[in-house]
């Protein structure tokens, strides 16, 4: 369910910024618009606040007057793109600085879809990957109205909408993302007859007959260029999801099959097209498959690089933005106490003038009830804006928290159920890996530092993926070093059985890698230790300073096993073998002795298959 007031002031503030850069101004967009009066002095002053939400209708008709000032048919597309070029989302550009490619856009579009309006929700169905057919990085998203707003009314907004998220990309210097569409909600009847972007055409679009009709604005013939279908499910995370597979007849074995509307023919107008072949309509929400350029080693190289050095910028950012909205407290605080000193005057006043003016205290009685309902209205929105504040913190806390360590599909699934990391250490039965590149060091002396960075982030690059693969935590990259733990912070039973199988697939990656290196002369091998049992992990140091690590004498084993292991080589405990004996085939090399443990432990070396 929408609020009245469910349009951010953020949406105007780029509407103005856009019409400023194209005009030079945006006299009279405001004149007859109705804004609260009695808080603001003009309503540039209440529109242009991007703290203050306005209702729907509102918007539509500031939206659809400013394209007539332009007199562009594109205007609502491109003023979404522009939000990027002009900056004009306002307070919301802090966050950006917070991103380190344009995948991480894209991930949180959901967050700043609330940020700007409550009609909808989008949902990202498929995360950003790299698409090896296309070759490019592809994107899929699901926007889903609320009940109670008439899909039909908000056409215009569908197109600005897209332009702000084709933008994304050229925040990274980046071409724009290319956008396909091809599920929409509307019912084509209603939207061509009702939508004024399609009076002047008189199309008369029908649906009889199982087939979909319009009068074609070009040579005013009734052309067929639709006809019913029925929508087929795919299975994302075992949910049926439509993306636009269809059917002409309805399948028995799909419990909902449910019609739309396939278009089989392309009406265009000039260089406008207003109905594109293959689209669906009528369908429960829309689908958008975003397509975008992947960012090069070298820009990504430079966002490392700035996003290792903009920790500090970034904390400025974001408490300048909580400082701006705790101004804005204050500024209605002070405003309150004006009213109240005020109010004092008046009653002060009545005392002299009461026999001689008898309307004075109806006055005071009437700036007294405002002056009330002014103080129940403030109080309201201290409230509410200091948990809005309080829950974005959190919810940005929690996210960079889990970003360093785990998977995005982790942090995200940890993050929908309202998880954060334990505060507080505790004993658990984990496993953990130690790997580390051998004569790594022999390496360092003959590189110049370019070619070690590049040979390193290829490396680093492929272990990594290889951790989030299997779910493990990546605690801490030490230079060519590598310590991962599986079993935190979700529990999984088969952590020691995920540690087992990722060492071997390491190693595999290793032996693709080691043509890059033996290119610089030098060979690539990898030592890795693995252990299982009892270790204490959580938040563990100082106020100062805190780190998510694991600690105890069964990760000294594991460490202790990584040191003795040759290149290629994965040793592994007595007690992680017995529980893999059955996945893998060993050889037992002998007894390690380790600091903090009495008797010797026993070793097993992993013959990769």
């Amino acid at each position: 369910m929408s609020r009245i007031d469910c349009i951010s002031n953020r949406n105007i503030k780029i509407i103005v910024e856009y019409l400023n850069s194209k005009l030079g101004h945006h006299d009279c967009l405001f004149e007859g618009v109705e804004y609260p009066a009695d808080r603001y002095a003009s309503a540039d002053d209440f529109f242009l606040n991007e703290d203050e939400w306005t209702t729907y209708d509102n918007f539509q008709l500031l939206f659809r007057k400013a394209k007539e000032m332009i007199g562009d048919d594109y205007f609502y597309f491109f003023c979404g793109a522009s939000s990027a070029p002009l900056k004009s989302w306002g307070r919301l550009g802090y966050f950006e600085r917070l991103f380190a490619s344009p995948s991480d856009g894209f991930r949180r579009i959901p967050f700043f879809n609330k940020q700007l309006n409550d009609t909808k929700e989008i949902e990202v169905i498929f995360p950003p990957a790299y698409d090896k057919i296309i070759g490019k990085m592809r994107t899929i998203l699901k926007v889903q109205y609320h009940d109670d707003v008439d899909v039909h009314r908000d056409y215009i907004v569908d197109s600005y909408r897209r332009g702000m998220i084709s933008c994304i990309p050229t925040l990274w210097g980046l071409q724009p993302a290319r956008i396909r569409q091809p599920l929409n909600p509307y019912d084509p009847e209603i939207l061509f007859k009702e939508e004024p972007e399609f009076s002047s055409f008189g199309m008369d679009v029908l649906f009889k007959a199982d087939s979909l009709t319009l009068i074609h604005p070009l040579d005013g013939r009734r052309r067929v260029i639709g006809k019913k279908v029925f929508l087929v499910p795919d299975i994302v995370d075992g949910n049926p999801v439509f993306l636009g597979r269809y059917t002409d007849e309805p399948r028995q074995n799909f419990k909902n099959n449910p019609e739309a509307i396939l278009i089989t023919e392309t009406v265009q107008v000039g260089k406008r097209i207003l109905l594109r072949e293959g689209e669906l309509y009528k369908a429960p929400y829309f689908i958008l498959d975003v397509v975008y350029d992947r960012l090069s080693l070298w820009r990504r190289c430079a966002q490392v690089f700035k996003f290792g050095g903009a920790s500090k910028e970034q904390e400025l950012g974001l408490v300048e933005t909580i400082d701006r909205l705790r101004e804005e407290i204050e500024m209605r605080n002070q405003a309150y106490r004006a009213l109240e000193k005020a109010n004092l005057e008046l009653k002060q006043a009545k005392k002299h003038l009461e026999e001689s003016n008898a309307t004075l205290e109806q006055k005071v009685e009437e700036r007294t009830a405002k002056l009330k309902k002014a103080q129940e209205e403030l109080m309201r929105f201290n409230k509410n804006l200091n948990d809005l504040v309080s829950s974005q913190v959190k919810e940005l806390e929690r996210y960079n928290e889990l970003r360093r360590y785990l998977s995005p599909r982790f942090a995200e699934k940890i993050l929908s159920n309202g998880g954060s990391l334990s505060t507080e250490p505790q004993r658990k039965m984990m496993t953990v890996l130690f790997s580390d590149i051998r004569n790594f060091s022999s390496l360092t002396d003959s590189l110049e530092p370019e070619e070690i960075f590049q040979l390193l982030d290829r490396y680093l690059a492929e272990m990594t993926r290889l951790i989030h693969k299997y779910e493990g935590t990546l605690n801490k990259i030490i230079g060519d070093g590598l310590l991962v733990f599986f079993g935190d912070p979700i529990p999984m039973k088969d952590h020691a059985q995920r540690a087992v199988r990722m060492a071997i697939e390491m190693q595999r990656k290793v032996d693709e890698l080691k043509k890059q290196w033996l290119q610089f002369g030098h060979d690539l091998g990898i030592g890795i230790g693995i252990n299982t049992g009892y270790m204490t992990v959580g938040n563990i140091g100082s106020d100062m300073h805190k780190d998510y690590t694991v600690i105890g004498n069964q990760v000294n084993v594991a460490s202790r096993l990584e040191s003795h292991a040759a290149a290629g080589q994965i040793l592994i405990s007595r007690r992680t073998y017995s529980i893999v004996k059955d996945l893998v085939a060993v050889e037992e090399i002998g007894k390690i002795q380790v600091k903090g443990i009495h008797n010797p432990i026993v070793a097993y070396n992993v013959l990769l298959p």
